[in-house]
Formats: C-alpha cells, structure tokens, sequence
C-alpha cells in the first residue's frame, strides 16, 4: 500500500511540474520584455557576424499597420530554421497599459506538418505583417520566431495609431 501512494505521489508532483512549466512558458499575457528595439542591429561585441532579426513598421504614415518582421543570416554557414506546423511567427499586441488584445494566432489553424526554412548565407527571410486596424493609441508590438530559435529572434516595437485627419491635418473624432 505504501508503494501505491509514493507511484502516486511522484506522479503528481510530475503533473504539477509539467503544468506550471507549460502555464508559465504557453501564457503570453504573462509576458514581460523590457527589450524595446525596432531594426537595430544586433551585433555581438567582438563584431562577429551572426544572425538577426529586425521588425520595422512599413509605410510613412501613422495609420500603416503594416510590418515586416525580418530574419538576416550574415553568416558564411546556411541556418536552418526548424518548425512543427505551418506557423511561421507568432505576434502579440499589447496596448499603452501591457493589456494583450490581440495575438496571430487567435482563432487560427495551421497545417501540422514539420517544416524548416533554410537562409543562406548572406540572405534574408521575410514575413509581411498586417495588423487588423487598430483605435487611435499607444500599442506595442512583439513578434516572434515559432521555431525552435523562438526568443533569439523575438523583437518588440512600440508603435502610435493616430486618427483620421480633416482637411486642415487635424485629428477628427
């Protein structure tokens, strides 16, 4: 009988573990990065070449809810980008108080097939993202890798949405 509850006992305390590993790392509103970058680039101190990614808002207006988020391999090696479905990235809107309100993934299915993605040296590996439209605001965007290089190419970009403008250039409500 006491070998019954110590299997027992061992097989809970693994369930607890798994759990709150899977609840800590799965939950993105429990997120937190003070790494605030748009397309900087990331270049180690003794100047080695590496790879990188950049994220920068495209178009010149403050309305554009479009962005590119870019994986630069500036490497003499081929990189392999490894994946488990056809998700490719994953992004989180934050607005002006960290409340998330929208991730890429919401009410998505992606095929379930192992993919990866090979950049060659000296190229680039780009996804255009577009945003749905968004209220006028403060919003911050972090938009991350799913393979298995998830949190080295993760890059976080604070952005404005402004009004519509009148003919004077004035914001309207």
């Amino acid at each position: 009988m006491a070998k019954f509850w110590s299997v027992l006992s061992l097989i809970l305390l693994l369930g607890g573990v798994i759990w709150w590993v899977n609840a800590s790392y799965f939950n993105p509103q429990q997120r937190t990065s003070t790494e605030i970058s748009g397309s900087e680039t990331v270049v180690s101190k003794d100047q080695k070449k590496e790879v990188y990614a950049t994220l920068k808002r495209k178009g010149t207006e403050l309305q554009s809810n479009h962005f590119e988020y870019t994986i630069h391999n500036v490497t003499e090696e081929p990189v392999t980008l490894p994946f488990r479905s056809g998700q490719r990235y994953e992004y989180y809107i934050r607005d002006g108080k960290g409340q998330l309100i929208d991730t890429y993934s919401k009410g998505k299915m992606f095929t379930q097939e192992v993919t990866e993605k090979v950049i060659d040296p000296g190229e680039t590996y780009t996804e255009k993202i577009t945003l749905s439209p968004l209220p006028p605001g403060s919003y911050v965007l972090e938009v991350e890798s799913v393979s298995k290089y998830k949190n080295k190419f993760k890059k976080i970009v604070k952005f404005e949405v402004e009004g519509p403008k009148n003919d004077k250039g004035e914001e309207t409500t």
